[in-house]
């Protein structure tokens, strides 16, 4: 997995971020189930995306922006040692909107903001300092 970015200024939200995936990232899907369960669409079909991946470890990060909405941003983390995923809907601004969680082959289960608070501050400090890092003189 790899990330086709190019250097980028930040800013105090993911908007340069989601800028670069859209002009740069690869084209993927969101699962149809994801994307009713998260809300970005009524009817089960898979949702057209470009996205970042990045790999740390264990666990597979994602940058999804919407390519029909680029205001919905579905952030994902997927840890391959538990098959689990979490996954956040999210405002290009960087505003919580949904969070669910799910393990390989199992429905989601939703998350209330509070309960995801914690986890989401740490992926958006993952993806700000990825974003950094991106716009760094070389």
């Amino acid at each position: 997995m790899t990330v086709v970015l190019v250097a980028h200024g930040a800013s105090g939200s993911l908007t340069g971020l989601v800028g670069a995936v859209l002009r740069n990232g690869p084209s993927s899907q969101l699962p149809a189930h994801l994307s009713v369960v998260l809300g970005i669409s009524r009817t089960e079909q898979e949702t057209p995306v470009k996205q970042a991946v990045i790999r740390d470890g264990q666990t597979v990060h994602t940058f999804n922006v919407c390519a029909a909405s680029p205001a919905d941003v579905v952030i994902m983390s997927y840890n391959e040692q538990s098959r689990s995923t979490k996954a956040y809907l999210v405002s290009a601004a960087g505003k919580l909107r949904k969070a669910v969680s799910y393990q390989a082959g199992a429905a989601p289960t939703d998350r209330s903001l509070t309960d995801a608070r914690g986890d989401f501050a740490n992926e958006i400090k993952f993806w700000t300092a990825f974003e950094g890092r991106q716009a760094a003189p070389k």
